[in-house]
């Protein structure tokens, strides 16, 4: 079977569930080519949606917020969405790509690839298509879109996918598909010792999401209170490379705090840390809960994020923080109660099981049969 896989550099968690496909496919023999669906109007053009959308979120989040809300405004009218119309600019040269190499499916986990194939299936090309939901919530114009199936996080998320008009039978909880080395446990000393960290004191991590989001130094600094003398903190600083630059001069000093630039050695620091602290995106929620890694969200991006972290706190699967000091409050109880930990691990393994890629690649690869 040859598949294509759809995704879009507006954050890194699109990429990161696309690439944990591919790298599944190919465990199981499947061929898989990964593309974003904007370059097929150039390189530019992929470049500046991707530009502009980082910039949003790093700068003006309430920004994104505003613009989710209306986007939902807007879909509640069933119009259909500007977001295909610009879409359907780049469809035909992904008609002509889909031509020349003959994929069975196209896989999206990403909504500008769900409304290019949409347009693609209405010019008469029958490529069967499926979506990835990377959000614990339906986003606005995702159930417009002509898709054979919907991969959805949590069974708890088929009745408000039907409410909105999607049959039962196009819905697949299959979990939202991560790396395999976040779901291979790696005791912690193994981990820490392959990131030269120490072996002694409990180990503090601050994500801050692919791009380097949020008020880092604060939530830095009300962490740094709550730890002790053997404690020592990694921050995850994306490639908000300014961000890392100013979180060196301002605890330059405390060498309890390690700056970690981007890095693609997240499943290791994930499985060598007693907590983590990060922002509700889908994929970094779910890695770290597949990871086993107690978990404490803040900074949430108002729209999806929000949603994720209430799902998860309903879930037990992490603790939500309503400012830096009850973050900060909250991983240190985190780290420091082992059964409050391993109830919430517990609550991550039962809600959030591993194996999503492989769920999500044997359903296409049998419907496709």
């Amino acid at each position: 079977m040859k598949i294509l896989v759809l995704s879009c550099s507006t954050g890194e968690g699109h990429n990161s569930a696309a690439r944990a496909l591919c790298a599944q496919a190919a465990e199981m023999g499947i061929d898989a080519d990964l593309a974003d669906p904007v370059s097929f109007a150039g390189p530019r053009a992929a470049r500046a949606v991707a530009g502009l959308y980082n910039r949003m979120i790093r700068h003006v989040p309430p920004l994104f917020g505003a613009v989710y809300a209306l986007g939902g405004a807007y879909a509640a009218t069933d119009l259909p969405s500007p977001i295909r119309a610009a879409n359907a600019l780049y469809a035909p040269a992904l008609c002509r790509h889909l031509a020349v190499h003959r994929y069975d499916a196209v896989v999206s986990t990403h909504l500008y690839g769900m409304e290019a194939m949409h347009t693609v299936r209405r010019k008469g090309r029958s490529v069967p298509s499926w979506g990835v939901l990377t959000d614990y919530t339906p986003i606005p114009f995702l159930i417009e879109n002509d898709v054979d199936g919907f991969f959805i996080p949590h069974a708890d998320l088929a009745p408000e996918m039907e409410a909105a008009g999607v049959p039962s039978a196009r819905l697949f909880a299959a979990g939202i598909p991560v790396h395999p080395r976040f779901e291979t446990p790696t005791p912690r000393d193994t981990a820490r010792a392959a990131l030269s960290l120490p072996g002694r004191g409990r180990m503090f991590l601050l994500m801050t999401g692919g791009v380097g989001c949020g008020h880092a130094g604060d939530l830095c600094r009300a962490l740094l209170a709550r730890m002790e003398a053997d404690d020592f903190l990694c921050v995850l600083a994306g490639r908000n490379e300014r961000m890392a630059a100013e979180l060196r001069i301002r605890f330059g000093g405390d060498g309890r705090l390690r700056v970690i630039p981007f890095t693609g050695e997240v499943p290791l620091y994930l499985h060598a840390a007693d907590v983590v602290v990060t922002k509700p995106g889908g994929l970094t929620s779910t890695e770290a809960a597949v990871a086993g890694t107690p978990l404490v969200h803040i900074l949430s991006v108002p729209g999806c994020e929000t949603r994720n972290a209430a799902f998860f706190a309903a879930h037990g699967m992490s603790l939500h923080a309503k400012n830096f000091r009850e973050a900060a409050a909250m991983a240190a109880h985190l780290a420091a109660n082992r059964g409050a930990a391993r109830t919430m691990r517990e609550n991550q393994a039962r809600n959030l099981p591993a194996g999503a890629a492989r769920r999500v690649l044997e359903a296409v690869t049998r419907h496709g049969s």
